[in-house]
């Protein structure tokens, strides 16, 4: 028949299972974030409870005492089985996944960078892998997960999708245009030296 006496404090149990698992008060206050003194007092309290001595106390270290062997593998125990218990319940992190993404440097820091922060939180499992570059990576090779690039799309090996548009302006030096010089019609563009950029 089981004995009707109440269970000692969870929290000297504890401080008893790192103290004897390390055979360190110090340590044992390090893991549970607490001081070596506040160790020493639950270790106290429950040797007092139960009516026994759990460790010697030695110089600069300790031991434990045959009793306080026989109930740390009693108490290790327990204490194993709440975790697996625990672990078991608890609902697994979701897997993280790095997504690589080429792209001209200039539209990371002018369009993307800002939008950084709500993409974390919506999706907190992807980390983002941002590789800037003028070259056009190699989405069907494996050298990035996706790509962002200027163009028209259709690009060989790969599915493209328009994410937006863009108005283009035409821009001069004032005097180049000054009088009647002045072009009406975009034709009137190529009567001057044009600057492009591909």
């Amino acid at each position: 028949m089981r004995s009707s006496r109440s269970l000692p404090p969870l929290v000297s149990l504890r401080a008893f299972e790192a103290a004897a698992r390390r055979l360190s008060f110090s340590q044992a206050g390090e893991e549970l974030f607490v001081t070596q003194s506040a160790i020493s007092h639950h270790i106290q309290r429950l040797e007092k409870e139960l009516g026994v001595a759990l460790f010697e106390r030695r110089t600069r270290a300790v031991a434990l005492t045959d009793a306080g062997q026989a109930y740390y593998a009693q108490v290790h125990a327990a204490f194993e089985l709440l975790r697996q218990g625990t672990d078991e319940l608890r609902a697994p992190e979701p897997a993280r996944h790095t997504l690589r993404i080429g792209l001209l440097a200039s539209f990371a820091t002018r369009w993307l960078a800002t939008r950084l922060p709500a993409f974390a939180a919506a999706h907190p499992h992807i980390d983002l892998q941002l590789q800037p570059d003028i070259a056009l990576a190699d989405v069907a090779g494996g050298e990035v997960d996706a790509a962002i690039r200027y163009g028209r799309g259709g690009w060989p090996g790969v599915r493209s999708t328009l994410l937006m548009t863009e108005r283009l302006s035409v821009v001069c030096a004032p005097a180049l245009v000054a009088g009647r010089k002045r072009p009406k019609t975009p034709a009137d563009l190529l009567r001057h030296p044009l600057l492009v950029s591909h």
